[in-house]
C-alpha cells in the first residue's frame, strides 16, 4: 500500500530537507501575505500529516480534511473533499482553504478544476486557495508519472489557458525543489487562487 506509514515517515523526512523547507516556507509566507487583513479561517483538504498546520502558525482557525487520519491534525474532519458534502461538519466557516499536493498529485487537470470551482461555488466565504503541484523536468510530457513507494502522480503541466474560470483567478509559481525523496529534476508547481 503506497500510503502507509513508511512513507509518512519519508515524507516527514523530505519536508525536514533544506531546500524543501524553504521553498515551503517561501511559499507559505505569500499566501499568508494575501490572507493578513481576513483572519484566515482554513480548510486543508487531504491534510496528510498537516504540513500546513505544522509550520505556519498564522491562522486563526484550522481544521483538516481527509480520509485517512494519520492522527497528526488537529481539529481533523474525515471526510472526502471530493464530494464536499462535509461543510456541516466544519467547526467554523472558512475563508481560504489548501491542498498540499493532494489535489493536484492524485486528479486529472479536468478534475481539479471542476473540483476547485466547486470549493468556490459551495463556500461563498472562501476567497482564497493555495494547491500544490510538481513536474520532472525530465518527463514534463507526461500527465502522469511512477513515483517512490509505487505511487502513481499527476504532474501539473496542463495549460492555464484552457482552465480560465469565472470565479477565481489563478496565479502560478514554479520552483526548483530537488529532494532526496522525488530526486533532482523536481519543479514544485504551486498555484494560488483568488477570488474575482
Amino acid at each position: 500500500m503506497p500510503y502507509d506509514e513508511n512513507f509518512y515517515r519519508m515524507y516527514r523526512e523530505y519536508l525536514q530537507e533544506q531546500t524543501v523547507r524553504r521553498n515551503h516556507d517561501h511559499v507559505f509566507s505569500l499566501f499568508a501575505s494575501l490572507l493578513l487583513h481576513d483572519s484566515p479561517r482554513v480548510m486543508d483538504l487531504g491534510c496528510g500529516i498537516g504540513e500546513y498546520a505544522t509550520y505556519d502558525q498564522q491562522h486563526a482557525a484550522y481544521v483538516g480534511v481527509d480520509l485517512n487520519n494519520t492522527g497528526s491534525v488537529i481539529p481533523f474532519v474525515q471526510a472526502d473533499y471530493l464530494k464536499l458534502n462535509f461543510g456541516n461538519l466544519l467547526p467554523f466557516l472558512p475563508n481560504a482553504f489548501i491542498s498540499l499536493f493532494s489535489i493536484e498529485c492524485c486528479h486529472s487537470s479536468e478534475s481539479k478544476y471542476t473540483l476547485y470551482n466547486r470549493i468556490f461555488s459551495t463556500f461563498p466565504a472562501v476567497k482564497y486557495g493555495l494547491v500544490g503541484g510538481f513536474f520532472y523536468e525530465s518527463r514534463r510530457n507526461q500527465e502522469t508519472v511512477s513515483e517512490a513507494g509505487e505511487i502513481v502522480s499527476y504532474q501539473t503541466i496542463e495549460d492555464p489557458s484552457l482552465h480560465i474560470s469565472p470565479l477565481f483567478t489563478e496565479l502560478r509559481i514554479h520552483i526548483r525543489t530537488p529532494s532526496r525523496m522525488f530526486g533532482n529534476d523536481v519543479i514544485e508547481v504551486w498555484k494560488l487562487l483568488v477570488r474575482k
